[in-house]
């Protein structure tokens, strides 16, 4: 195999490991760990009868929503759902505050069970109260006593059966070590029930979002459902990244953990040799619901050089758990390098345009690659290669016996695919294949022509 062969065969590989595929529903991911229990807990009060959600009623809204819920949601998976307000169309608060009910025990979905359950949903009419403290008790219960749990709450309204106070609830489930997550979605509300709906998905480390009709409120739940389904557990090094080049910490190849802001840069440098080529990449994981569109950019800068040397900016309009960007430079020249010095000091720049309220966690890596060379082009055998992950030195470059290459073999390559730092180059990935693409797209237009 030849090195150009090697480079497209390791880039495809890490892509494929990394970059989700639109897929019909097929079997829930494996992930090593206990996969999570959900369930769906949905208002049917009688607000839920108001036509104010894109043209007809958010009940209707909340049943178009489920419906796309249930289509996209992978075979497999453990949910269930619970309702309230849907049975007591009286006034009395007794009964109207026990008000909630089962709809579909939790199991494992497939096709029969999630066409019985959206039967059921269907057949729901808004005719009661909001005893949403009572419900998160019950679902809580439902959902079992091991292993993750997560609850996902749509209201149209605040809680009018108090006690007990919902978010006191939330409080409470999360305070016995349960572990449980309540994300919740409020649809049409006003100031005081978008209060009271952050306020159950603060207490549990979940998240609150806004939903106007049904197209919001399936992505939604679609969200709610995937973050369940797809956890991500960063790793790397402490740092802190500076606000600019000259405030920067200078990091050595490995993967590293920093935070990063909506609208915020942050920098690091890198010690380069002639020779050397730089692999940097930064992957910003929002801990909950994020507004689209949004991109990570990364970007390589040389001190006392005009312009940027390499930069990749990363859009992505649809969700997902982490948002990478990365950018891999040419070989640094001796050109580039200040006088009287073997090395340079590359300003890396990390910018996030992820839109949430808070610092989230960011990956950076760093990795060098190639062989340092002399001023007359040999290698430079004083100073060593270090790893994409953990510093380690590579082993001595190889010839390919198809085309005399000069190749490399780092100790972390057999790691590459089955560690986080993979995410760190599927940007880069993307990015030579759309190139490649483009390429021949262009050639073929030619030959047409």
């Amino acid at each position: 195999m030849t090195a150009r062969s090697r480079f497209c065969a390791g880039f495809a590989l890490a892509l494929a490991t990394v970059v989700p595929v639109a897929a019909p529903a097929a079997a829930a991911p494996s992930t090593g760990e206990a996969p999570p229990r959900i369930e769906t807990v949905l208002d049917v009060s009688g607000s839920m009868a108001t036509k104010d959600a894109g043209g007809q009623s958010r009940l209707a809204a909340a049943k178009t929503a489920v419906q796309r819920l249930l289509d996209g949601t992978p075979d497999g998976t453990a949910m269930g759902f619970r309702v309230y307000g849907s049975e007591y169309a009286g006034e009395a608060m007794g009964p109207g505050c026990k008000d909630t009910r089962l709809l579909a025990p939790v199991a494992r979905m497939d096709t029969v069970s999630k066409a019985s359950t959206l039967a059921r949903v269907q057949a729901l009419k808004p005719v009661g109260m909001t005893p949403i403290g009572t419900s998160l008790q019950a679902a809580a219960a439902d959902l079992g006593d091991t292993g993750p749990r997560r609850i996902i709450l749509v209201s149209d309204g605040e809680d009018n059966c108090a006690p007990p106070s919902p978010c006191q609830v939330a409080r409470e489930l999360k305070g016995a070590g349960i572990d449980l997550v309540i994300d919740t979605v409020g649809l049409r509300v006003n100031a005081a029930a978008k209060r009271e709906l952050t306020c159950i998905a603060n207490a549990t480390k979940g998240t609150y979002v806004d939903a106007g009709d049904a197209d919001e409120l399936a992505d939604r739940l679609d969200q709610s459902v995937k973050r369940a389904l797809t956890p991500y557990a960063q790793s790397g090094t402490k740092t802190s990244g500076g606000k600019d080049c000259p405030s920067a910490p200078v990091l050595v190849p490995g993967q590293y953990l920093d935070k990063i802001r909506n609208g915020e840069s942050r920098w690091y440098k890198v010690t380069l040799h002639p020779g050397q080529s730089l692999r940097f990449s930064g992957s910003v994981i929002p801990a909950g619901a994020w507004q689209t569109p949004t991109s990570v950019s990364a970007q390589l800068s040389l001190p006392g050089q005009a312009g940027v040397w390499a930069t990749e900016t990363a859009v992505e309009d649809r969700w997902s758990n982490v948002m990478s960007s990365g950018v891999q430079s040419e070989r640094l020249s001796w050109d580039k390098v200040p006088s009287g010095t073997d090395s340079t000091e590359v300003c890396a720049r990390i910018h996030s345009k992820v839109q949430t309220a808070q610092a989230e966690p960011v990956e950076v890596a760093v990795g060098i690659a190639d062989q340092a060379v002399r001023p007359d082009g040999t290698p430079d055998k004083r100073v060593t290669t270090p790893g994409a992950e953990a510093g380690q030195p590579t082993t001595p470059p190889h010839t390919d016996s198809h085309h005399g290459d000069a190749t490399e073999t780092t100790a972390a390559a057999a790691s590459f695919l089955d560690r986080p730092v993979a995410l760190a180059i599927a940007a880069l990935a993307a990015f030579v294949l759309t190139l490649a693409i483009r390429s021949a797209v262009a050639r073929n237009r030619r030959r047409g022509a």
